[in-house]
């Protein structure tokens, strides 16, 4: 996992560009109420700490992360007081009960190897009535499927390092982990944008950077392989047509739920 996320600028420029306009759809669903303490679990590059400064009140965010190289971003990106970033596992959150008004968590759950345990430590530090929210990609999402679909055609071993054995990116199951974890008013919706690329090379260049799953995959292969399946992809993707602007639908799948009050 570590080698997923070494790189914050290879990352940004792969998925940061869709995270940010993820965030604030995610925060507008997550519909915060009062507070100004706010927990960023899986805070990466720094995406959802921005849409969550945008709130009226210009509420206080920390950002945790497993990846020193994005807490290192985003400490160099995110200069204001009311900002605080620190390195730790979201499955054993560093704080005591009740440190914040609400913890939202925005395309982080997929990857933590126990989500039922960063669910619950979410809640405990989390007030009585504060909102816990989180927020993935859907698992058969156009990025993932395109890619790992024709990867899989010319190398069939590509399937078992693809995305598809992330956790929590499926209809129904962030919902069932609020559930597992106690929360209350729990509400499950889509959240679907369009990523848009202004040629191939827009799509293609940020998969070499050897970030994420995908990039990973792609810095292994060797030059004659790696050349296949770019030219896999631009087929799938530009068929017969001249190098151009490409639109792939995008969708991912957000839960909330507010902390019961502790009789």
């Amino acid at each position: 996992m570590a080698e997923k996320f070494a790189n914050a600028d290879a990352y940004e420029r792969l998925m940061g560009r869709w995270s940010a306009r993820l965030a604030p759809l995610f925060v507008a669903f997550a519909r915060l109420r009062g507070g100004n303490r706010v927990l960023d679990v899986g805070c990466g590059t720094g995406s959802l700490t921005r849409a969550l400064a945008d709130l009226p009140g210009q509420p206080a965010v920390a950002g945790i992360d497993r990846a020193q190289p994005f807490i290192d971003y985003c400490r160099q990106r995110h200069a204001d007081t009311r900002f605080a970033f620190e390195c730790g596992n979201a499955m054993a959150l560093p704080y005591p009960d009740d440190a914040f008004d609400h913890a939202l968590s925005l395309l982080v759950f997929m990857f933590i190897p126990q989500p039922q345990k960063a669910a619950i430590e979410m809640r405990r530090v989390t007030r009585p009535c504060g909102t816990v929210a989180a927020c993935t990609w859907d698992r058969d999402t156009a990025l993932s499927t395109i890619f790992w679909g024709e990867a899989t055609k010319l190398d069939p071993s590509a399937e078992a390092r693809s995305e598809r054995g992330w956790q929590c990116i499926c209809e129904g199951q962030l919902a069932a982990l609020w559930r597992e974890a106690g929360m209350e008013n729990i509400e499950e919706t889509a959240l679907q944008m369009q990523a848009g690329f202004v040629s191939f090379d827009d799509f293609w260049l940020p998969l070499t950077g050897g970030t994420g799953a995908t990039g990973v995959y792609v810095a292994g292969l060797s030059p004659e392989n790696r050349d296949a399946l770019r030219a896999a992809l631009r087929r799938r993707l530009l068929g017969d047509r001249a190098d151009g602007p490409i639109t792939l639908p995008l969708k991912a799948w957000a839960v909330r739920g507010t902390v019961p009050v502790r009789t």
